[in-house]
């Protein structure tokens, strides 16, 4: 059901991404956390179609629709024309089944940027109706204007409390009086606006590269702004963040470097180790692979590692640890393993700040 989450993770239509998503199968975590794909410039637009359609209809059946931005894709070629062109593309791709038992159609939430034009506009807006989930606008108070914002939500022809709607504050590093201060103003903008099906609080704290990063840890600042702002105002926000990534576009150069950011009681934990090209075994494992299984190793003997039990992910970081293979040297596989671990720590961290606020 549209609106019904408790937390939002912002997601890159990447392998890694898609990989974790795909191995998602706790109910419980996809009934209470929305997924928000971007779809990446940078990647095939036949694979990312054919993998957001495959993840599209596998949460469907489990009672959850994802979040679409195609934002970033609007004018690269191979996607259509506008950022309703890639969206239009998935809605013909979703409309009819996949199979003869196949459930369909399957609706989905499109994003909605307030830098759109008035051209742009009217596309979304008509694909938004045919969809009939409503609609997500995504709100950057850093770029966008309260009359950027009116002018989005007259244009869509869609009430308020059809709109869930997304503050995104992109890149926090820490919390500061100013970060604080521009997130309350940016709380006070919208709130005239309302009310709206939902409000979610959107950031993320990892840096661009582990390089900069003075300490193995660091608090999760997503999670205490959010918290903080929970505490000051009268507004209900949703929890929501990057993922394990960056928020900012993705570089796309290879890495020397294995790393791996895990996500525990509102902190960062992080694993980054040079890959030694004279580690691993030629005849069963890559260098990379050898890499990863060390940060495995170290991960599953540290305090931080929640448990077999506890998401895909970590059963596989305790198989990792211990055993060899190929698909440990995929460039994906850490942040495969990072995301699958951190949608079941969302589920775990906002049902207890829920149970807090009941006490």
């Amino acid at each position: 059901m549209a609106g019904d989450f408790s937390a939002l993770v912002a997601l890159r239509a990447k392998q890694g991404e898609f990989t974790a998503l795909d191995e998602w199968d706790r109910v419980e975590q996809i009934r209470s956390v929305q997924p928000l794909l971007e779809l990446e410039p940078s990647s095939s637009p036949r694979k990312q179609f054919a993998k957001v359609e495959e993840v599209a209809r596998k949460l469907h059946q489990h009672g959850r629709h994802l979040m679409i931005d195609a934002s970033d894709v609007a004018h690269v070629d191979g996607f259509g024309n506008g950022p309703a062109g890639a969206l239009g593309e998935l809605a013909d791709r979703l409309d009819g089944p996949a199979d003869l038992l196949g459930d369909y159609p399957v609706p989905f939430e499109p994003v909605v940027r307030c830098g759109l034009s008035n051209e742009e506009l009217p596309a979304c807006a008509n694909l938004c109706e045919e969809l009939g989930l409503g609609a997500a606008v995504r709100f950057r108070p850093a770029e966008d204007t309260k009359e950027d914002l009116d002018r989005v939500l007259d244009k869509l022809r869609l009430d308020t409390p059809d709109l869930d709607l997304i503050i995104d504050l992109q890149y926090v590093p820490e919390v500061t009086a100013a970060h604080t201060d521009r997130a309350l103003k940016a709380l006070r903008t919208v709130t005239t606006a309302g009310p709206f099906r939902s409000t979610t609080l959107l950031s993320g704290s990892i840096p661009p590269s582990l390089k900069e990063v003075s300490s193995p840890e660091q608090p999760r600042t997503e999670e205490a702004l959010w918290r903080l702002l929970n505490e000051e105002g009268s507004l209900e926000l949703r929890l929501g963040d990057y993922g394990v990534v960056h928020p900012g576009p993705s570089t796309g150069f290879r890495s020397k470097h294995v790393s791996l950011k895990y996500s525990t009681s509102g902190r960062w934990a992080y694993s980054r180790q040079p890959i030694d090209e004279a580690t691993g075994d030629a005849t069963t494992e890559s260098p990379r692979a050898a890499t990863l299984r060390a940060i495995c190793r170290d991960l599953v003997d540290s305090d931080h590692y929640s448990g077999t039990q506890f998401s895909w992910g970590d059963r596989e970081i305790a198989t990792a640890s211990h055993d060899r293979g190929t698909k440990w040297g995929l460039p994906s596989r850490p942040v495969a393993l990072a995301t699958s671990h951190h949608l079941a720590y969302l589920t775990a961290q906002t049902a207890t700040a829920a149970h807090d606020d009941q006490r």
